[in-house]
C-alpha cells in the first residue's frame, strides 16, 4: 500500500511540475484498483496442485527471516502460496531437493510469488543483509499441521 501511495504521489508531483500538463479532478479516481499478483495451478516442481482431504481451512502467516537466517529442511502436507513482501524486504533463496538428491535453487525477489507443493522437501534462506518478509497462504484442512521438519 505504501508503494502505491508513493507511486501516486510521484505521478502527481511530476504532472504538477510539468508546464504542459494540469492535474484535473477528473484525473483522480476514487475507484479501487485490483491487480492480480500471481496465479498458478502447479508447484515449483511442476506438480499439479492437490488439496488435502478433510474440512478445508485457509491460513495466512507472516514470516520474517533475519539476515543470514534459514528455515531448515521441511515439507508441507498442503500446498501454499508464498509472496515475498514487495517493500522493506530482502530476497528469499528457496532450495528444493529432487528425488534423485539433486538441489534446485531459486531466488525470489521482493514482489515475487510462488507455490510450494505438498510433500516437496525444501529449505529457505535469507542470504541478504536485511530481513526477508514473506506472506504465506496455506490451503489446508482442520487439524493438519502446516510444516513438518526433516532435521
Amino acid at each position: 500500500m505504501k508503494h502505491l501511495i508513493a507511486l501516486g504521489t510521484l505521478a502527481l508531483t511530476i504532472a504538477a511540475c510539468s508546464p504542459d500538463k494540469k492535474v484535473e479532478n477528473a484525473d483522480i479516481s476514487d475507484k479501487p484498483v485490483i491487480q492480480e499478483i500471481f496465479t498458478s495451478s502447479e508447484t515449483l516442481n511442476g506438480t499439479p496442485l492437490k488439496y488435502p482431504a478433510g474440512q478445508p481451512e485457509l491460513r495466512l502467516y507472516r514470516v520474517e527471516i533475519p539476515a543470514g537466517g534459514k528455515i531448515p529442511l521441511h515439507t508441507h502436507p498442503a500446498p501454499m502460496m508464498v509472496y515475498v513482501q514487495g517493500v522493506e524486504s530482502a530476497s528469499l533463496l528457496n532450495t528444493r531437493l529432487k528425488p534423485d538428491g539433486s538441489e534446485v535453487k531459486t531466488v525470489f525477489k521482493p514482489g515475487e510469488a510462488f507455490v510450494e507443493g505438498a510433500n516437496e522437501p525444501h529449505f529457505v534462506e535469507n542470504t541478504g543483509n536485511e530481513p526477508t518478509i514473506v506472506w504465506v497462504t496455506v490451503a489446508s484442512a482442520v487439524g493438519m499441521p502446516t510444516t513438518e521438519f526433516s532435521e
